[in-house]
C-alpha cells in the first residue's frame, strides 16, 4: 500500500476565513424541531421505522425546494436509504461529493433506561437525552437542515452535492453497499459519523480529528469437533476444553505493530497536547517508528489498538446435552484489522495461534477491506477555514478509527471517504453513545449547527 499524507502545512490556517456569528435564533429552533421529530422514530433493527424518517425527511426537504426527482428512497427489506441530489453550476465537470450519516440507532428500551422513554427527545439540565443524539441523528440532522439552508437560500455549489443516508449501519451495513454502488464515481464522501473536534480542560489544547481510514471488521468462527460419548467415560480429548486451551492461547497474542504514513502523522500532531510519557513516546515513536522503547510505552495505553490488528472472542457455544461429551465446541472472534492486512492473514494467524490441528476456522459472513482514504487539498483547505471560525489555532489531524463506520463500504467501492463531523465534545461529559440514557449537552447541539454550512460554502464556492 501506498500513501502520501502532507505535511502538516496543508493544514495550517488560510488567510481568509470564513465569517460566522454562530447559528442564528430561528436556525437553533428550527434545529430543535427537526431533531424532535428525528429522534422520535424508533429505527433500531426489528422496527422498521428507517423508511419512515427516510419519508419524513424527504418531505421536509421538499419543503426547502427540492424536486421529487431530485429525492430517492431506497427500499432494503424492512430498512431503506435515503439519496437526495443537490444539483451543481450547469456545465460543471467537477465530479458530485457525498455527505454521510445514518438513520439506525443501537436498540434501547423504556426498562433499561430507568422509565424514559428513548425515542422522545428530552432536555434535562442543559442536556439532551435520547437515543441516538449523537450516533448518528444529529448527522442525519445537521445534513438535513444544511442542505434546506443552502437551498433556500438559493445556493449553487459549483457540483452536485449529494444526501446519503443509511439505514442499517449498527448492524449489517447492507444498505451502504448499496448506496456506494449507486454513487461510484464521486469525488469522496465526507462522513458525519466520524471525525470531530474535542476540548479538553486545565491546559489542554482543542483538537480536531480528521478520520481518513478504519480498521476492517471481520468475524470468524473457530470451532473444535470431536466424536463424543457419555459423560460417565471422561476422556483427555474433550471438544470444550481443546477450544478453551486454543482461546487462551489466542488471548496471549498480540499481533505486531502496524504503522502508515496516516499513523505517524497523527502521532506527531498529537503528541504535544499529551502530557507525561505517553506524549513524549507517541513523538518519538513518530520520529522512528522502530524504536522499541516507545512502543513499549505506546502500549501501555489506548494507543496500542491504533498500532495493531486486534481480535477478541466475544460469543461462545458447544455441547449437546448435559450428559454427553460435547461433538463440538465454537467460539465467536471478532477482529478490528489494520489497512493493509487482509482478512485471509488475519484467519491463518489466528489457527497459527489456536495451535491445535483439529480445529477448524471460518470467516462468518463477507468481510470487505479497507483502505487509507488521502484527503483532497481543497477539503483539507475548506475544513481549514471553518476552523478558523470554530476553533482559532486548531489544525485537522488525520487518524485512522479503531472501529468501523459506514465509511468502509464506501471505501471498498473506491470512493474515498473522510470523516468530518460537526460535533466538539468534552473532557468529562458521559455521552453513553450506544448506552443507556445518552446524552448531548445542547450547547454543543448548537454549536455544530454551522458545520456542514459553512464547510460547503467553503468548499464549494460559497463566499
Amino acid at each position: 500500500m501506498r500513501l502520501v499524507i502532507a505535511a502538516a502545512a496543508v493544514f495550517a490556517l488560510l488567510g481568509s476565513s470564513v465569517q460566522a456569528a454562530g447559528p442564528s435564533p430561528e436556525v437553533k429552533a428550527e434545529a430543535r424541531t427537526l431533531f424532535s421529530k428525528i429522534i422520535g422514530f424508533k429505527t433500531q433493527e426489528g422496527s422498521g421505522q428507517v423508511p419512515a424518517l427516510a419519508r419524513y425527511l424527504a418531505d421536509q426537504l421538499k419543503t426547502a425546494g427540492f424536486k421529487d426527482s431530485e429525492i430517492e428512497i431506497v427500499p432494503l427489506g424492512e430498512t431503506a436509504g435515503l439519496i437526495v441530489r443537490y444539483p451543481g453550476k450547469p456545465g460543471s465537470t467537477k465530479p458530485p461529493v457525498i455527505l454521510m450519516a445514518h438513520m439506525d440507532v443501537v436498540a434501547a428500551s423504556r426498562e433499561d433506561w430507568g422509565g424514559r422513554d428513548p425515542y422522545v427527545l428530552t432536555e434535562e439540565n442543559g442536556v439532551f437525552i435520547g437515543r441516538g443524539v449523537v450516533d448518528n441523528k444529529y448527522g442525519v440532522l445537521n445534513i438535513t437542515q444544511t442542505f434546506m439552508r443552502l437551498r433556500r437560500e438559493g445556493f449553487v455549489p459549483d457540483r452536485d452535492l449529494i444526501l446519503a443516508f443509511t439505514g442499517d449501519e449498527e448492524t449489517t451495513g447492507k444498505t451502504a453497499v448499496v448506496l456506494a454502488a449507486k454513487l461510484k464515481g464521486a469525488a469522496y464522501a465526507m462522513n458525519s459519523d466520524a471525525g470531530g473536534g474535542f476540548r479538553g480542560g486545565g491546559n489542554e489544547k482543542a483538537s480536531y480529528a480528521l478520520q481518513v481510514a478504519e480498521k476492517t471488521y471481520a468475524t470468524y468462527e473457530l470451532t473444535a469437533l470431536n466424536s463424543g460419548g457419555h459423560s460417565s467415560a471422561p476422556r483427555p480429548d474433550n471438544a470444550i476444553y481443546d477450544l478453551a486451551a486454543a482461546l487462551t492461547r489466542i488471548s496471549a497474542y498480540r499481533f505486531e505493530a502496524r504503522w502508515n504514513p496516516v499513523t505517524l502523522e497523527s502521532f506527531r500532531l498529537t503528541a504535544p497536547s499529551l502530557e507525561g510519557e505517553l506524549g513524549k513516546a507517541m513523538a518519538r515513536f513518530a520520529a522512528n517508528p522502530n524504536d522499541k522503547a516507545a512502543l513499549a510505552e505506546l502500549d501501555k495505553s489506548w494507543v496500542s489498538n491504533e498500532l495493531r490488528t486486534t481480535c477478541v472472542a466475544t460469543m461462545l457455544r458447544g455441547g449437546h446435552a448435559e450428559n454427553a461429551l460435547p461433538v463440538a465446541a465454537t467460539a465467536t472472534i471478532n477482529c478490528r484489522i489494520f489497512p493493509g492486512q487482509t482478512i485471509a492473514e488475519v484467519q491463518a494467524t489466528l489457527l497459527k495461534v489456536a495451535d491445535d490441528s483439529r480445529l477448524q476456522i471460518k470467516t462468518i459472513g463477507e468481510p470487505l477491506e479497507s483502505d487509507v482514504s488521502v484527503p483532497p487539498e481543497e477539503l483539507r483547505a475548506a475544513l481549514a477555514r471553518v476552523l478558523a471560525v470554530r476553533a482559532p489555532g486548531v489544525v485537522a489531524t488525520p487518524y485512522m478509527e479503531a472501529g468501523a463506520t459506514d465509511g468502509l463500504y464506501y471505501r471498498s467501492a473506491g470512493i474515498p471517504t473522510l470523516g468530518v463531523g460537526g460535533l466538539f465534545m468534552s473532557q468529562g461529559i458521559d455521552y453513553n453513545i450506544h448506552g443507556n440514557n445518552e446524552r448531548l449537552p445542547v450547547a454543543q447541539f448548537d454549536d455544530g449547527l454551522d458545520h456542514f454550512y459553512l464547510l460547503l460554502k467553503a468548499l464549494t464556492g460559497g463566499e
